[in-house]
């Protein structure tokens, strides 16, 4: 069982910040985990990547499920609860700043209405992320308020206010978040491509795990990450290879086994490609 809490060591440059990501996280949560009825002191996304639970609001009831995210606003009353069968794994990332409001007033969340689904060629893979930025305390604090800055630009495009019918999910979340089933799929793929990456995968092999016709899983996976999942793996190979790279303590093969090459030579080929430069002479 996982839970991994990350506090911002860098304090905000001044004591009210336009923009300030204060904690991150991921866990895997006991069966019945809850919080509330109770209130934060500051926005917190809730980011669902496998497992199923609700979140009460407003006197409204909403079942999320891998792919859908919820957002708790501050000195707002929210409950939320993981599954007792199939409880959710979620990542989270608490945020604050004298410009939050007015850019989450330019989507149609609310308090009462904080669903959403996910941006999956973001979302699923912020924990890691903002973990690689952690790790870097030069540009730390830049990097972190960019991802911050990143997820609140998603929410805009999103979810903008001006979307038709409406502002709100009082209505129920069918209308609030169409092609639910797909992202479900699709945060599926993602889970499953970022857990098992250093492994020979095939697209069919994928397809098979999540029943569906590979062609069609190509179609979606596409649609929502702008990659079909071929593609998209091998560019998070690369990206995990140059943080292991960029570590400077392990060799170009060694490198190569952990992103799921057998090849030094081929993935020295592939990694040019991408980054334009060979392994050597990125590290």
């Amino acid at each position: 069982m996982m839970r991994a809490f990350h506090d911002n060591p860098d304090r905000p440059y001044r004591e009210d910040p336009d923009f300030y990501l204060s904690h991150f996280g991921k866990e895997d949560c006991v069966p019945g985990h809850a919080f509330g009825p109770g209130v934060r002191d500051h926005y917190k996304i809730h980011f669902v990547h496998r497992g199923t639970g609700i979140v009460q609001t407003g006197g409204h009831t909403y079942r999320l499920s891998a792919g859908q995210a919820f957002l708790a606003y501050p000195d707002k009353i929210i409950f939320y609860q993981a599954d007792e069968t199939d409880p959710w794994t979620y990542s989270w990332v608490g945020f604050r700043g004298n410009r939050v409001a007015d850019v989450l007033a330019r989507t149609r969340l609310t308090p009462e209405a904080p669903v959403f689904p996910m941006d999956m060629r973001l979302m699923p893979n912020l924990y890691e992320l903002l973990r690689e930025a952690e790790d870097r305390p030069v540009n730390r604090d830049l990097r972190l308020t960019s991802l911050l800055l990143d997820v609140l630009t998603s929410l805009v495009e999103q979810m903008p206010v001006s979307f038709e019918g409406g502002s709100g999910l009082g209505a129920g979340l069918g209308a609030a978040l169409p092609g639910r089933k797909q992202d479900a799929y699709v945060h599926r793929s993602l889970d499953f491509l970022h857990c098992h990456f250093s492994e020979p995968i095939t697209v069919e092999q994928l397809a098979s795990t999540l029943g569906l016709d590979r062609k069609y899983l190509s179609v979606i996976f596409k649609e929502a990450t702008g990659l079909p999942p071929q593609q998209y793996l091998l560019h998070y190979r690369m990206e995990r290879a140059g943080e292991l790279l960029r570590k400077g303590q392990y060799t170009i093969g060694e490198v190569a086994r952990s992103v799921g090459y057998q090849d030094a030579l081929l993935f020295s080929k592939m990694f040019k490609k991408l980054k334009g430069v060979p392994p050597k002479q990125y590290r």
